[in-house]
């Protein structure tokens, strides 16, 4: 009976390990299902933070067994963002087999089930806040036009951050921007300046500027007449009750202009001894710019000479 196992053994045992190789082959081919756990990943908004870590994925898989082999190297991560856009605490988040990465050169595997395919993200509380936009324009220097005034649209933004990062926050500012000098509306688009916001979130963060520009004028005003102050002249008068006024500004505004649009006021700057004078100031309407010439006057002692 020995003899008999012992005749050809050599053929016997090659013939062993062609089944078994064959069995491995054949079985290498078959489909298989394989489960793995998967770590979820969730990155907050700036400046926020997860109140809860959040629970494991279960991720089963369906291929052959020689392709389920190359899965030791499937990355163990699903990572996912939470949207800067969430004002809320909750973010519920949904899970395709399409989150689960395979290796490459892995055929024929696919993600049969996911669990659990919704997770609830809970982070903590963000704040909103309104705030006024101001507007950093400039014209050209020198140009002869002036800037008569410059719409925002729209005129206010939402902040959304940290409490703490909102605090104290009353107004944003557009990018510098420089006008061209030439009559008439002007329009530009201008993104907001968002450095000193850290964190937080700005919407919009392009805003449209509508601003007027008009052509500047000058002219000059002979023979204005000069008002005291309503105290400290007392003993005293001017030397001279008349002067030039010379003023610039929008064209337009500039023609409008009367004697008796400007109001001279003597200020008393010296009021001791037998000598004073007075400095001159110019009251004007809105956007005007106005000077005495000369801008000041000498006085004198009622009833006395010149000081």
């Amino acid at each position: 009976m020995g003899q008999f196992f012992l005749r050809n053994w050599l053929l016997k045992l090659a013939a062993l390990f062609f089944a078994v190789m064959l069995y491995v082959a054949v079985a290498a081919q078959q489909p298989l299902t394989e489960s793995f756990a998967l770590r979820l990943s969730i990155a907050p908004p700036p400046g926020r933070a997860l109140r809860q870590a959040p629970p494991t994925i279960a991720v089963t898989v369906q291929g052959k067994g020689s392709e389920i082999l190359k899965l030791r190297n499937i990355p163990r991560t699903i990572s996912k963002t939470v949207p800067d856009t969430l004002t809320g605490s909750l973010w519920r988040l949904h899970l395709s087999p399409g989150d689960v990465t395979l290796p490459k050169g892995v055929e024929g595997v696919q993600v049969s089930d996911i669990s659990p395919r919704d997770v609830d993200i809970v982070v903590d509380s963000a704040a909103r806040r309104d705030v006024r936009i101001a507007p950093r324009v400039t014209l050209e220097k020198d140009s002869g036009f002036a800037l008569l005034g410059i719409t925002v649209v729209p005129p206010t933004a939402r902040l959304i951050g940290p409490p703490k990062s909102l605090a104290g926050v009353e107004s944003v500012t557009t990018q510098p921007t420089q006008i061209a000098s030439v009559p008439g509306p002007v329009y530009r688009t201008v993104a907001l300046d968002t450095q000193a916001l850290g964190v937080v979130r700005i919407t919009p963060r392009e805003v449209r500027l509508v601003g007027e520009v008009a052509a500047l004028a000058q002219r000059v005003f002979a023979g204005v007449p000069v008002t005291t102050a309503a105290s400290g002249f007392a003993g005293w008068e001017l030397v001279s009750e008349r002067v030039q006024v010379s003023v610039g500004g929008p064209a337009a505004r500039v023609e409008r202009l009367t004697r008796d649009s400007l109001r001279v006021v003597a200020h008393l700057v010296r009021p001791g001894g037998p000598a004073g004078y007075a400095r001159l100031s110019v009251q004007a309407p809105t956007g005007i710019n106005a000077r005495a010439i000369p801008d000041s006057v000498a006085l004198k002692r009622k009833g006395g000479r010149r000081g």
